[in-house]
């Protein structure tokens, strides 16, 4: 019953994150036409691969609940950590595309017509943003989900995508100063960076690696307080995603 209600949340948390993505997708996508934006219209498909990171989140949920078989007798949990390392590889790809399109603008500025309900619209995407990012990843990380944890990463390092793309606007309004391009490009080696650190957490889930040092001493101390026991060796991870036979 305990995994049910795990898979359940997993489920419901990532349609919240598809819809709100879905929402910021129509927005955004609606400014940067407006205003001939190239970073807005890449922040909406960025967007829409949040969206899609959610599906392979519910997708992974659901194989990963498939009991243990002949073949596979430690279960199908570990299904989890492949979803995450995917949600990371989705962060790679929009750090490199957005990298690669706003060095092209760096060079070549695009003319933007950006006003005052435009940016009121972008800064309503933040917050979504941020809101919808601090749910997910609060709840990612109270049942123990990598996924749910990476995307609730990923929408942070949105929000911060966005606000530099309103703060270009700004500068823009204000002084004529075109910096969509330079901002861009450092935003997306922050995201860059942000898609390793997120690729890292699931490939030490897939590998058993140990536990933190914190938690180690609490199982040594917990397992010795039993006289009979001599000694407590080789403790490593096995999550509650994990199926014993």
């Amino acid at each position: 019953m305990a995994d049910l209600d795990r898979d359940s949340q997993i489920v419901r948390t990532s349609i919240v994150g598809i819809c709100a993505n879905l929402f910021l997708v129509g927005l955004k996508a609606a400014v940067g036409l407006a205003t001939n934006s190239i970073a807005v219209l890449l922040d909406a498909l960025n967007n829409l691969g949040d969206a899609l990171s959610s599906a392979v989140t519910i997708a992974g949920t659901k194989l990963a609940a498939r009991r243990p078989d002949k073949k596979h007798p430690y279960g199908y949990g570990r299904i989890e950590y492949l979803t995450g390392t995917v949600v990371a590889v989705i962060v790679l790809a929009a750090g490199v595309t957005a990298l690669r399109e706003s060095a092209v603008k760096v060079f070549k500025p695009s003319e933007t017509d950006y006003t005052v309900v435009s940016l009121v619209l972008l800064t309503i995407g933040v917050a979504v943003k941020l809101l919808v990012g601090r749910y997910v990843r609060s709840i990612g990380q109270r049942i123990g989900s990598a996924a749910l944890v990476a995307s609730g990463s990923d929408a942070f390092f949105d929000a911060i995508l966005s606000t530099g793309t309103i703060l270009a606007a700004i500068a823009t309004l204000l002084w004529k100063v075109r910096l969509e391009g330079i901002l861009g490009v450092l935003i997306s080696l922050v995201i860059i960076k942000a898609g390793v650190e997120i690729l890292l957490e699931p490939l030490h889930g897939i590998i058993s690696s140990r536990p933190d040092e914190e938690l180690t001493a609490k199982v040594k101390e917990l397992v010795l307080s039993d006289k009979r026991v001599r000694g407590v060796y080789d403790i490593f991870r096995f999550t509650t995603t994990d199926h014993p036979a």
